[in-house]
């Protein structure tokens, strides 16, 4: 009978530490991950202060920020007497042009689409003006365009926080400066911590298992797994990049 390394290899299994675009093998065994899902949260369902519509999580380079933007960016979030809440993720390291930033809030609001930046905006007004929906912006890097998110979240104000945005930075000592004059919405900073190798351990053994490998220990034993944790600085990406070659080999 195969074991799972050789199903693993057959392809009958999902290769636990590739990178996909979106969620399934999420595992909220980190502590700081775990933290930053609660407090985004509380931050998506509060409605309390208009004028505090925008959140920064601030992490280390290979903390898990791009996993977490787009985990809470896919969530399905349900609350009492309001609409869906509409959620977009976007990797702003890539954005070219502010029109693809207002083309994916079209697309997520499954709205006509606009030749003009003016009525793709107004569009995006209308829509969220005339239903309980709301919108969630959740940027993984600094936001490139501020001129059409400020008056996106301008309008948020004035419209009982119908559109909140969430950043993820690197971590970093000045957190105004990359957000330039959209520090004025501010109403949540949360830095935190890279992985302990514990943790970054029990994050690949929890990936093989979602992936269909029922015995882990036999495609890498647990001294293996532990010395891949231990020799990369505690950085997930370059642990899931270790993971993959090891057993691509």
């Amino acid at each position: 009978m195969p074991d799972s390394y050789e199903l693993l290899q057959a392809g009958f299994f999902e290769h636990p530490f590739r990178r996909y675009g979106d969620t399934r093998y999420f595992y909220p065994g980190i502590k700081e991950q775990r933290k930053a899902l609660n407090v985004a949260n509380d931050f998506i369902y509060d409605n309390s202060d208009p004028s505090k519509n925008l959140g920064v999580f601030a992490g280390p380079s290979g903390g898990g920020k791009s996993m977490l933007a787009m985990k809470i960016a896919q969530t399905h979030y349900s609350v009492p007497d309001v609409g869906q809440i509409f959620g977009m993720y976007m990797n702003t390291n890539t954005l070219t042009e502010p029109r693809h930033f207002l083309m994916a809030l079209i697309e997520t609001l499954s709205l006509p689409s606009s030749r003009s930046n003016a009525n793709r905006l107004e569009s995006i007004f209308e829509r969220l003006q005339d239903s309980s929906d709301q919108l969630l912006i959740v940027l993984d890097g600094p936001p490139v365009d501020q001129e059409y998110l400020t008056e996106l979240l301008e309008w948020s104000v004035e419209n009982n926080k119908k559109i909140k945005t969430i950043i993820f930075l690197q971590d970093i000592n000045n957190v105004t400066s990359n957000i330039g004059s959209l520090s004025q919405f501010l109403g949540l900073y949360v830095p935190f911590r890279q992985p302990t190798p514990t943790e970054l351990a029990e994050l690949l053994y929890y990936r093989m298992l979602s992936a269909g490998n029922l015995e882990p220990k036999l495609v890498i034993t647990e001294e293996e797994m532990n010395n891949l944790t231990r020799s990369h600085g505690s950085s997930i990406s370059e642990a899931l990049n270790a993971a993959f070659s090891f057993i691509s080999t």
